[in-house]
């Protein structure tokens, strides 16, 4: 609104750092709540709502993953293809060798 030489009105709405102070307020009673109950709440809701319990899970992971190259950055497809190849060689040897089990006889008192 404008009075009358044409400048606008103070505003009459909410005052500053209303908004702030109502945030701070309620964040800080949720985070008191959870302290006390947010275990439990958790756990309750896992068994007797387990989608929502996986919807809330997803909703906290990040829409995007962003993964770190490490070890293998220079290593060409070729090399990579190789490196599978032996591995799974090694793993069908590995599949065909007898399996060795140990046991221990164990004398226990007889009362």
């Amino acid at each position: 609104m404008r009075n009358s030489n044409g400048t606008f009105l103070i505003s009459t709405g909410r005052p500053k750092g209303v908004r702030n102070r109502l945030q701070r307020g309620f964040l800080h009673a949720l985070a008191e709540d959870f302290e006390e109950h947010g275990a439990d709440a958790i756990r309750i809701c896992r068994i007797e709502e387990p989608a929502r319990y996986v919807q809330i899970i997803a909703s906290l992971m990040p829409r995007e993953l962003e993964i770190e190259h490490g070890l293998l950055d220079d290593v060409s497809d070729e090399e990579l293809e190789q490196m599978i190849t032996r591995l799974r060689a090694e793993i069908a040897q590995d599949a065909e060798k007898p399996m060795l089990i140990e046991a221990k006889l164990v004398e226990t008192e007889k009362k």
